[in-house]
């Protein structure tokens, strides 16, 4: 048995014995340079050890009946530093920090990290793993999950880490973020292009619509519990690709527009099959009702579910009422669900089509990128090649107000015009853009073309605006986020087999 470990622990024994406990470690941050914080939670006014080496291995100590899955020689520099060794507090929580230099080397580590609790009986918390990355960049975690992840949807599972369900086809996979590492999750249901993935707060996801192996809109909707790892099918009124679909506040999700039918060859069709109606499901009885229709038939629109639990719908392909002429709105309505109804239209400048959008920590909204399309020429040829596509390289910054409008604000300045980019909310009121494409038409075959791009900027409120940031290793077209405990964010899908961190 190696005493190093022994020693400084038994030295912080208290009198009263402990029954049995839980600890667990959690860590943020990371970056170079830049702070890593550890937290540990387990019984109040228990005794604690937090370690660190860089070797992993079974290491038992018979006399304290514990086993750590990382070695001890660095024990003598742990029980040294702030924080590393004392109580937890009232709470039963302590926390650590380390503040890692300005070297770029340091990527190349893995620090593995295990706390320790007790008095008379001790328990080991689990493992956590720190791999210091340069702030503002991408890079890959440990280890890639076993299948691609194309798309789907994210759910969390009971334990707090990440289910990304939908993507690999049946197949759900489990992301631990405190160790970098996955795996299978059970089966769940595999969505198409153009569909919806929408958490509920039970904790369960909500799949909708999107294309069908026939490349056609679909009516099909499942639920995927995480908690139980199973699926449950459903059916939508009618088939929707491009939609919109948010948690409201109630509990309930808004289900809105989209194409009921889709030709990618005929402009007009496209337009044709682009619907004003809506629907509710209800997370209760598992069933979908006609909500009311919107006021404009849109698809490739924004949803956001807003701090009041309202939900913003903006721009989108749509018919202009009345007449029915294709264009892009620049139009926004807030459906409230204590009213069941839309409300008065905002306009916003720019109008727009396959953007993103995110609810910011400030209650805002950030519409960010996106489409254009001038018809006008088109529409007296029917001539694709007539059509003048654009990308958007400004966002709209939304700011509820208490009468329910709202207001928008322009801000330019994205290092390039993207549409169908990733988009995760940071603190501060922030936001994270990545990935996405540009579309042009080929005049030489009448053909849209998407041209991924690997870039990113970052979003902060204020004079500036955009900024750019590291770019990933790779173009991704539609990828989606998510937001990891430590703080940094996930990107995965979009082509690329593999996912990246961005570290803040």
């Amino acid at each position: 048995m190696k005493s190093s470990l022994a020693l400084p622990v038994l030295a912080l024994a208290l009198a009263t014995p402990l029954a049995a406990q839980t600890l667990t470690l959690d860590k943020t941050g990371g970056a170079i340079p830049g702070p890593a914080s550890f937290t540990l939670r387990g019984t109040a006014n228990t005794p604690y050890l937090l370690l660190f080496s860089g070797v992993e291995a079974p290491t038992p100590f018979p006399a304290l009946g514990i086993t750590l899955d990382i070695t001890d020689d660095l024990a003598s520099i742990c029980v040294s530093l702030p924080g590393f060794l004392g109580l937890l507090n009232g709470s039963g929580s302590a926390t650590a920090s380390l503040q890692i230099p300005n070297d770029p080397s340091l990527e190349a580590l893995v620090i593995s990290f295990q706390g320790i609790s007790g008095t008379t009986s001790y328990t080991v918390s689990n493992l956590v793993r720190l791999t210091p990355q340069l702030a503002g960049t991408f890079k890959a975690p440990l280890n890639q999950p076993t299948l691609p992840i194309l798309g789907g949807g994210i759910a969390t599972a009971p334990d707090g880490e990440l289910l990304f369900v939908g993507g690999t086809g049946p197949v759900a996979q489990r992301y631990a973020s405190r160790t970098e590492e996955w795996e299978a999750a059970g089966l769940t249901f595999g969505v198409g292009l153009l569909s919806q993935s929408t958490g509920l707060a039970d904790g369960r996801v909500l799949f909708t619509g999107g294309l069908d192996t026939a490349g056609l809109p679909t009516a099909n909707a499942a639920i995927y519990d995480p908690a139980t790892q199973t699926t449950t099918n459903l059916t939508m009124g009618i088939a929707r690709a491009g939609h919109g679909a948010s948690l409201m506040g109630n509990g309930k999700v808004l289900i809105t527009g989209g194409f009921e039918t889709l030709s990618l060859t005929d402009p007009l069709a496209l337009f044709a099959g682009i619907r004003a109606s809506s629907e509710i499901f209800d997370p209760v009885t598992n069933t979908f009702s006609a909500g009311p229709n919107m006021l404009e038939a849109r698809a490739l629109h924004s949803s956001s579910t807003l701090t009041n639990g309202q939900v913003l719908i903006a721009g989108g392909l749509t018919l202009i009422p009345i007449v029915n002429l294709p264009t892009v709105s620049s139009t926004a309505y807030r459906f409230n669900p204590n009213s069941n109804s839309f409300g008065l239209p905002s306009f916003f400048s720019g109008a727009r089509f396959m953007h993103s959008a995110v609810g910011l920590s400030d209650g805002k909204v950030l519409l960010v990128g996106g489409l254009t399309l001038d018809l006008t020429t088109f529409l007296q040829t029917l001539n694709i090649a007539d059509i003048i596509v654009g990308t958007r390289s400004d966002a709209q910054l939304y700011t509820p107000s208490f009468l329910g409008f709202g207001t928008f604000s322009t801000v330019s300045g994205m290092s390039e015009g993207r549409a169908g980019a990733a988009l995760a909310a940071l603190p501060g009121g922030g936001a994270l853009i990545a990935g996405g494409f540009r579309l042009t038409i080929d005049v030489a075959t009448s053909t849209f073309e998407a041209t991924a791009t690997a870039t990113a900027d970052l979003f902060r409120q204020g004079p500036n605006g955009f900024s750019p940031t590291g770019s990933m290793s790779a173009p991704r077209l539609f990828p989606i986020t998510a937001n990891l405990p430590d703080g940094t964010v996930m990107v995965v899908g979009g082509g690329p087999a593999g996912v990246e961190i961005y570290q803040r």
